[in-house]
């Protein structure tokens, strides 16, 4: 299978490129549609090659790799974005915990995620990882990927006070295109 886009309906075209290398389908469909929930085109790759291929012709904003990709491993291909682009994001996923990996990704300065996740969490640990700045590079994303526990504070008493003018959140799709600018 050669590399793949898909550009799932938006009302907004996305600034924003993923390099998505995932060999199993339910998977593979899990990632593409939290990576548009997020405001991400996707270019698919099933295969180490075709990855690498994708790699050298295009310079995406994340790359997304499964652990088991064949004769080869998500850690490979990100060592090769690494060398290509010095600060690409990274993230690499996983059916199995395993602390050794997950030490090992992360001293690739990449995420790791363990699949099944909800799809809040991992569209939480695209947008930790891609946004994550320079000063706190150093310091890996780990579980849990969303911060935040509930939509608004609550007061002692069960009474709700709401004193914010405005939601502090940016706004993702104009966050994206000022980071590819």
């Amino acid at each position: 299978m050669t590399a793949t886009i898909f550009r799932l309906p938006r009302p907004v075209e996305s600034a924003a490129s993923a390099l998505v290398v995932e060999p199993h389908l339910p998977d593979l469909l899990f990632v593409l549609s939290t990576l548009s929930g997020v405001g991400f085109d996707a270019v698919v790759a099933d295969t180490f090659k075709d990855a690498k291929a994708s790699l050298a012709s295009m310079r995406p904003t994340l790359l997304i790799a499964a652990v088991r990709l064949h004769e080869y491993n998500g850690l490979h291909l990100v060592l090769r974005g690494k060398a290509m682009l010095h600060d690409l994001p990274a993230i690499v996923t996983s059916s199995m915990a395993d602390a050794v990996l997950q030490a090992e990704v992360e001293a690739l300065g990449a995420t790791f995620v363990q699949l099944p996740v909800a799809r809040g969490e991992f569209g939480a640990a695209i947008c930790r990882t891609v946004f994550q700045t320079t000063s706190t590079r150093q310091d890996p994303v780990r579980p849990p990927f969303e911060r935040r526990l509930g939509q608004r504070r609550q007061a002692a008493g069960g009474a709700t006070i709401e004193r914010r003018q405005r939601d502090r959140r940016r706004d993702l799709t104009s966050a994206l295109r000022s980071l590819s600018a």
